[in-house]
């Protein structure tokens, strides 16, 4: 078994955007969303990424029509370096009642990362592995019902004609404890996922997401946990592990702590260990801010 003793983790995030009151008639309100992160192994090399989101809209009355984009790069991640990769770039145009899609997006309401939130390495493997796959296409969702019905590609291409698979989801508060997303595509070409989310709060000090998906002949299973021990100290936890048709086990699990320092400042502590024939154990010590800069 391996031993990394330090791993340190910076996280910095930007939002710039406009807000105020909605009025009968409201002018194009653009902004950027900048997520990076670098985390330095040992005197290894330095691993950074970074996700610019803009963000473009304009809304009349109950109507309201948007841009919305998600660009992701990586440099000297392990094993790879990742180019440029549209996560999302999508027109979404909705009211009170619905909201019609076109374009590059994803489907992921209650996702961990978003409500039970851990270290950034392991969300980021959560995202990918979790219940959400980027698709081309176009999807129309009842707002109320929480149902949306779609025809997406199974590439990348943004030309209708390849439009080849059908694409059915169902997001829903179920009560003040619980919420659930259904999702499922399938069609002619192999884009089949069959995936579910649930989130359980069973009090507003503690969250857990449990995820499963099955996709690309391989089936992953996450369960991420939150507990807010006082208003700035949070206790979290988290395992991901997904198992192939073909192929060896693997995964990652974290636990750890983070603590808000004020002003948009964030520390987390966390051990995290690799899942599989990979047994790699880290230390993590970190850095998050998160700022609204208007």
């Amino acid at each position: 078994m391996k031993h990394k003793i330090i791993k340190v983790l910076a996280l910095t995030s930007a939002l710039l955007n406009s807000t105020g009151k909605a009025e009968e008639n409201q002018a194009p309100k653009p902004g950027i969303t900048i997520l990076s992160a670098s985390e330095q192994d040992g005197f290894k090399k330095n691993y950074a990424e970074i996700t610019l989101k803009p963000e473009i809209t304009h809304q009349k009355g109950e109507y309201k029509l948007g841009y919305y984009g998600s660009f992701y790069r990586a440099k000297n991640t392990p094993g790879a370096e990742i180019d440029w990769m549209t996560l999302a770039s999508k027109i979404r145009a909705e009211n009170d009642d619905w909201a019609l899609e076109i374009g590059r997006s994803c489907t992921r309401e209650y996702a961990g990362y978003l409500y039970a939130p851990t270290t950034t390495s392991f969300d980021n493997q959560g995202m990918i592995k979790g219940t959400s796959r980027t698709y081309t296409g176009t999807t129309l969702a009842h707002k109320e019902t929480g149902l949306t019905l779609g025809q997406v590609a199974s590439d990348t291409r943004m030309t209708p004609t390849h439009w080849d698979s059908t694409l059915l989801g169902w997001a829903k508060e179920l009560n003040n404890e619980w919420a659930l997303h259904l999702q499922t595509t399938g069609g002619r070409k192999p884009l089949s996922t069959l995936g579910a989310t649930l989130r359980w709060q069973p009090t507003q000090e503690t969250t857990l997401v449990a995820e499963g998906l099955h996709w690309n002949r391989e089936t992953t299973g996450i369960l991420t946990t939150n507990h807010k021990l006082t208003e700035d100290l949070t206790l979290f936890a988290g395992v991901q592990m997904t198992s192939p048709q073909r192929g060896k086990l693997g995964g990652l699990a974290t636990a750890g702590a983070s603590y808000n320092l004020g002003k948009g400042f964030q520390l987390v502590v966390s051990a995290q260990q690799k899942l599989g024939t990979d047994k790699a154990i880290s230390a993590l010590l970190g850095i998050k801010y998160a700022g609204d800069f208007r």
